[in-house]
């Protein structure tokens, strides 16, 4: 781990603090308001700056004790990426599709794998990869991974894809060594000439300091294709899915589909299922009637800050009468 001195080292001191009390937060921002009110005297800057300042260090700091060992972090302080969809199927194929834009066809495909989705436009939180790093753990049966990419055909989908998959691939070394990542980006045709002359395409921008554009300029790659205009997206994703996949990963995906649909087709012949349902539905339906008929009452006052037990305790029964 780095050394740090002055503010930093300040700061690091408070963060160290927080992850001794074992709390969970809901994301890097929720650490910074544990002790946002403390470290006021250390701020040297304007607030928005100081803002992105502590919250990027926080993030700086949690990624380089993860590097230097402590692999159950992230999971311990539960900070979870909304960029990271599909993570509640009771089956997930060893599969992460990687997409700049959320699309039908990769939504469709997804839920078809049972397999994840990440979503990102930009720049990669790094516990963002470790969260995707842990997700292919938990699913790579056969100890093997897979992030299969769709993007953009420019310099930013190549460079943000190419991103991830170097930060997951070496926080996969450090939860699960003995798992193979595999990073495969989808490409709408063979090559460069191929692609711009099949879909409509638009010109790069030529600006020197864009260095990615420069690289790609530089090679005759003057042109990019938007993800948008390329059409059968879903098609192309299988294709390169079947091809590319190690066949342990299909058969097995094909074998669960194949239970599923079994089971669907037995219970909808069986006479005792269909009968037990029934009694269910019509059993939930009576009690949600009794529920709606009872007669309650409402206290309205709001207790100063607000206490969570006492506000379920809002509305209550009322209690009739003795006859």
């Amino acid at each position: 781990m780095k050394k740090y001195r002055g503010i930093r080292k300040a700061l690091t001191s408070y963060i160290d603090a927080f992850l001794l009390t074992g709390e969970t937060v809901e994301n890097i921002r929720d650490i910074w308001y544990k002790f946002k009110g403390d470290i006021e005297h250390l701020k040297n800057m304007p607030d928005d700056k100081w803002d992105k300042y502590v919250n990027h260090l926080i993030g700086e700091y949690l990624y380089e004790l993860f590097l230097d060992g402590d692999v159950t972090l992230y999971n311990r302080l539960n900070i979870i990426t909304k960029g990271l969809n599909n993570d509640t199927h009771s089956y997930n194929t060893p599969i992460v599709l990687f997409t700049e834009k959320a699309t039908r066809s990769t939504d469709i495909l997804a839920k078809a794998l049972e397999c994840g989705v990440y979503s990102s436009t930009g720049q990669i939180p790094s516990f963002e990869s470790v969260n995707i790093a842990h997700y292919l753990t938990r699913t790579a049966a056969n100890n093997i991974a897979y992030l299969i990419a769709i993007t953009d055909y420019d310099p930013s989908g190549e460079s943000i894809f190419h991103s991830l998959a170097l930060k997951v691939e070496m926080d996969l070394k450090l939860i699960n060594p003995d798992i193979k990542f595999v990073a495969i980006p989808v490409l709408f045709g063979n090559d460069y000439t191929d692609i711009t002359t099949r879909y409509p395409t638009y010109a790069l921008s030529e600006n020197k300091k864009n260095k990615l554009n420069q690289a790609w300029i530089q090679k005759g790659q003057t042109r990019g294709v938007e993800l948008n205009v390329v059409e059968n997206k879903a098609q192309l994703l299988e294709s390169i899915i079947l091809n590319s996949v190690d066949s342990k990963v299909v058969k097995a995906l094909s074998r669960h589909q194949w239970n599923k649909q079994k089971e669907a087709e037995l219970l909808a012949k069986d006479s005792h299922y269909q009968e037990l349902n029934q009694q269910l539905k019509q059993r939930v339906s009576t009690i949600k009637d009794e529920v709606r008929s009872m007669q309650t009452q409402f206290n309205s006052n709001w207790p100063t800050p607000i206490d969570a037990d006492s506000i379920l305790n809002m509305t209550r029964e009322k209690k009739m009468p003795n006859n």
